[in-house]
């Protein structure tokens, strides 16, 4: 898939709490992640510091151990220094636990053995969807559906991750073939997959790709409120990108203006210290005419005329009353 801009944050924010839903059960095991089969859910708001906090994209408690699993979703550019902070801060939130941290990787591709950043160093368990077989697990998914057997939780979750695994086709189309196995659920678990699905896959396209995306989800009953969301969050960033380009180009005329003040505040202040230089005293008018003149080119005239004018009227009169 293409690398592209980041979704806008509440909607990748919408997408991850109902994935970090339903990763409780079966958990994170459905990915190959060795954590245990019942989760449950804390609050993802860490303490950092008295006035900062940190907030994780999922946390949950394993019921038979008591271990504390960190969920993150590194959707754009992966930010090492963020996910280290983080692992820490929930370590040190629960001191006589054991603490794992468990990253998908949107677009990263393994293996990435070990996170750095600076001397800090992070084992987690990664999960890189960008390397999973999408092909193949939708056509799983859709023979698990043709035989007449419903959709388990953890194929829900595969099904909802499908936009960021491999898949020789395009993410839109990806969309589409799998939108028939989303309308066979609930209605509310389909708004649920058909939202991170579309969310996930926004964040996976370059900007000029993205309409055809929303030309499918708009075609979606269950992706309507999404479809809506990204188009206004669309025109909101080219009002923004918009305005932007106005700036610059407002500042860049500013320069300009601001140059050729200059010239012709150097030039003016030329004549006239050429005429008083010659003739001693600068008459209010020739004063005015020079003050008032917006020419270079003529100013350069008049600078030239004083310095070869036979005496101040000559010199003046030129300037006064150029006929």
């Amino acid at each position: 898939m293409a690398e592209g801009p980041d979704p806008p944050r509440e909607h990748k924010d919408h997408a991850l709490r109902w994935l970090v839903e339903h990763l409780r059960n079966p958990s994170p095991r459905v990915f190959g992640v060795p954590c245990p089969e019942q989760v449950q859910a804390l609050s993802p708001v860490i303490p950092l510091l008295e006035t900062r906090t940190a907030v994780v994209d999922g946390l949950v408690r394993g019921v038979s151990d008591g271990s504390i699993w960190s969920l993150e979703f590194e959707m754009g550019t992966p930010d090492h220094g963020r996910l280290i902070e983080h692992h820490v801060a929930v370590a040190r939130a629960y001191p006589a636990a054991r603490v794992e941290s468990v990253i998908f990787w949107g677009r990263q591709h393994g293996p990435v053995r070990r996170l750095r950043c600076g001397r800090a160093t992070l084992e987690a368990h990664q999960v890189f969807l960008a390397d999973m077989d999408g092909e193949a697990e939708l056509s799983r998914l859709q023979s698990t559906a043709r035989a007449g057997a419903m959709l388990g939780d953890g194929d829900i979750l595969i099904l909802a991750t499908l936009p960021l695994m491999r898949h020789s086709a395009r993410v839109w189309d990806v969309l589409e073939e799998a939108a028939p196995l989303a309308a066979a659920l609930p209605a509310d678990v389909e708004r649920g997959v058909v939202t991170a699905m579309g969310a996930l896959a926004y964040g996976a396209l370059r900007v000029g790709e993205r309409p055809r995306l929303l030309e499918v989800l708009g075609r979606m009953p269950a992706g309507q409120e999404l479809f809506e969301a990204l188009r206004e969050e669309g025109r909101a960033q080219g009002r923004r990108e918009g305005q932007a380009q106005g700036r610059r180009e407002g500042q860049a005329q500013g320069r300009r203006e601001g140059h050729r003040e200059g010239e012709l505040r150097r030039a003016r202040q030329a004549v006239l210290e050429a005429f008083e230089a010659r003739f001693d005293l600068v008459p209010d008018a020739v004063r005015g005419a020079v003050s008032a003149a917006t020419d270079l080119g003529l100013l350069s005239a008049w600078h030239r005329a004083v310095v070869r004018a036979p005496d101040a009227a000559a010199a003046g009169n030129t300037i006064t009353d150029p006929r």
